[in-house]
């Protein structure tokens, strides 16, 4: 006890893109980058999903939410095309805010492009 009132705990900092955030287990397993395009129209969702996958590491876990009827079809082509491993995907939520999630591992370096 030095006498000095003890420091407030520093605040947690929030990601700068809510819809784009990582979830960091307490598990010691890696941490999974959400990618959230709920609220995204068609095809923009998942033009920004793939230059979000650009930019991240390989073996990167990545979740992928969409509202977009086509998703199941597209999502799997372009991870495909990309070279990224589809780990699973499926329904989720209760209507009228169903969606889907697509689970992928992003492509390593010796992977084709």
């Amino acid at each position: 006890m030095s006498g000095e009132p003890a420091s407030p705990e520093p605040a947690t900092p929030k990601p700068a893109n809510p819809e784009a955030a990582s979830d960091t287990p307490a598990s010691g397993e890696p941490a999974v980058e959400v990618i959230d395009n709920r609220r995204t129209p068609c095809a923009i969702g998942l033009i920004r999903a793939a230059r979000r996958v650009q930019e991240l590491a390989p073996a990167t876990r990545v979740d992928i939410l969409s509202k977009d009827r086509f998703a199941p079809m597209e999502v799997p082509i372009w991870a495909e095309r990309d070279g990224h491993r589809l780990l699973g995907h499926g329904r989720e939520g209760v209507w009228p805010g169903r969606y889907w999630r697509f689970e992928l591992e992003v492509r390593g370096d010796d992977a084709a492009a």
